[in-house]
């Protein structure tokens, strides 16, 4: 290994969901995703210097120490698949220019550290395996696009990571979620509500994809274009297929939600189908049964839980991070595993607290600054306050230490609420100006996972699980209308404070459980700082606001 400290930076510097990640000797240090502090969902076409910036600041380094900055794309690549010319390849990928990544205003005249650019898709698995903590595992990667491929398959080791089987952008699953979505009325981006919607249908329409080996299209001509106007060509193609069904494209989904829920359903089901076949592919090809994943299509929590319900994978781990923002982590853990030629000691990644944290005097300094006089509480009050509220049907925002990684929020930046009345999911959806159809998520007590739920344990809120019967109609705020939830399993030692919430809920009303989430409005990233995190409190009416051991009441 290198001298010691040798420090990674890892980013995510494409057109959308910008990060950086910090790695000390292989070792996680701190995560930021440049929309958390941009404001700006997605931080679309931004770089993420101001990320990169912040996670020095936090370690306290400067630029100059950095050993290497990895790259999680390679755009050179991208640009031949594309067919730019290097005039072309300026203009339209000027994303890994050091200019924007290291401009003077953020770093001044520090010495710019060496550049490396790791594969899109390399950069995904290498976010999921090394982070796994198993030994040996079959990666699959499925997004939109990665350089020049859409889904790739890998084995992971010790020895590191192989990449067994690639499949075409012209195949590409996230293109064809990303249509489905569009065609019931939905924004790109918004992948996640046609997966709630799919609940509320039959699978009973035709779709154009299907796997035998590889994955296939059916009445969808194949692009006769490259690049970019294959991408385009493919995307009609889809749409002009989903026309054929019995709505037209253009009616709102929250308009007449029924309309497209069929549809929606025939989509996810489809979905689920082929990356169940490319799951089982891949762990014969990896020869392991053992499944990691990563890639935007991984946030599927429907899929995911088809995967575990499927019984053909002994462990099955979902990176929190399996979004674009996630190759941050992976070119660095990547960078790391080549330069240190072994596996980096990356820790098992049991939580997603990477983020940043506020000290006191940023939070007496924010209550200061929307004139919130905020008591200081020991533990004990503090959640015994806290739990009476949520009982009582109140709406709590809670904000705690680092902030989570990803798209979900864990309980470092979230609303809370009663899971046993329907009238905190009206009102939280209400508040957050969500369509009211659309489920909230619980969080569990780990050790009382199985009690009530069957399904993966997970810690992240990305496996879907099925309520247990005998409990959906005690907790009709989590469950969704085909008797499923997207829970996540807490244990006290990742963050103690969230579990002492969820024991003293327990003794008000018999379940280690509450509505968990995300503490935002609608259109707006997940809060970051404490300012954040009041401004959403304020907006969304909420009860009571709890900034680590500072407890404000609504008035």
């Amino acid at each position: 290994m290198k001298d010691s400290p040798f420090w990674i930076v890892g980013l995510n510097h494409g057109a959308h969901d910008g990060a950086a990640a910090l790695l000390r000797d292989g070792e996680i240090v701190v995560i930021i995703e440049q929309e958390r502090l941009s404001r700006r969902k997605h931080a679309i076409n931004e770089s993420p210097a101001q990320a990169l910036a912040s996670c020095l600041s936090y370690a306290g380094i400067g630029l100059e120490d950095v050993g290497v900055v990895a790259l999680g794309s390679d755009h050179d690549a991208l640009a031949q698949w594309l067919g730019l010319s290097a005039r072309e390849r300026a203009e339209q990928l000027p994303f890994d220019d050091p200019a924007r990544l290291f401009p003077s205003e953020l770093f001044g005249d520090a010495r710019r550290p060496r550049l490396v650019c790791v594969p899109h898709h390399m950069a995904h698995a290498a976010s999921t395996f090394w982070p796994s903590g198993l030994p040996d595992a079959a990666i699959l990667i499925i997004d939109a696009m990665g350089e020049d491929c859409s889904t790739t398959l890998a084995r992971g080791s010790s020895r590191g990571i192989e990449i067994l089987e690639t499949h075409g952008i012209s195949s590409s699953l996230g293109y064809f979620y990303e249509a489905a979505t569009r065609y019931a009325g939905f924004k790109t981006g918004e992948a996640g509500k046609l997966m709630g919607l799919a609940s509320y249908g039959r699978a009973n329409q035709p779709m154009p994809l299907a796997f035998d080996g590889r994955l296939t299209w059916n009445s969808v001509p194949e692009s006769r274009g490259i690049g970019r106007t294959m991408i385009t060509e493919r995307r009609q193609s889809l749409l002009k297929f989903f026309a054929a069904s019995s709505y037209p494209f253009g009616i709102r989904a929250d308009d007449s939600i029924l309309a497209y829920a069929d549809f929606a359903a025939s989509a996810q089901k489809a979905l689920e189908e082929c990356i169940l076949s490319l799951a089982t592919r891949a762990c014969e090809l990896a020869r392991s049964d053992n499944l990691v994943l990563a890639g935007g299509v991984a946030l599927n929590c429907s899929a995911n839980g088809v995967l575990w319900r499927s019984h053909k994978f002994r462990q099955i781990f979902v990176q929190p991070m399996a979004d674009d923002a996630g190759v941050a982590l992976g070119a660095a853990l990547h960078t790391a595993h080549q330069l240190f030629e072994q596996a980096p000691p990356c820790q098992p990644m049991a939580h997603a607290y990477w983020g940043l944290k506020d000290t006191a005097f940023d939070i007496e300094e924010a209550l200061m600054r929307f004139n919130l006089v905020g008591s200081k509480l020991a533990d004990n009050e503090l959640l015994e306050r806290t739990a009476k509220i949520l009982a009582g049907g109140g709406i709590v925002a809670w904000h705690q230490g680092r902030a989570e990684v990803g798209p979900r929020a864990l309980g470092a930046r979230s609303l809370l609420g009663d899971p046993r009345r329907r009238q905190s999911l009206v009102r939280l959806n209400t508040a957050k100006k969500r369509e009211m159809w659309r489920p909230l998520a619980p969080v569990v007590a780990a050790d009382a996972f199985h009690r009530y739920f069957n399904g993966c344990p997970s810690p992240f809120m990305i496996i879907a699980a099925e309520v247990r019967p005998e409990f959906r109609q005690q907790l009709p705020a989590i469950t969704h209308i085909d008797g499923s939830a997207r829970p996540q399993a807490i244990k006290p030692l990742h963050n103690p404070r969230y579990f002492g919430l969820l024991q003293e809920f327990a003794k008000l009303s018999g379940f280690p459980i509450l509505i968990n989430t995300s503490l935002n409005i609608a259109e707006e990233p997940i809060a970051q700082s404490a300012q954040d995190s009041i401004r959403a409190f304020l907006e969304s009416r909420a009860d009571a606001l709890v900034l680590d051991n500072y407890f404000v009441a609504a008035t």
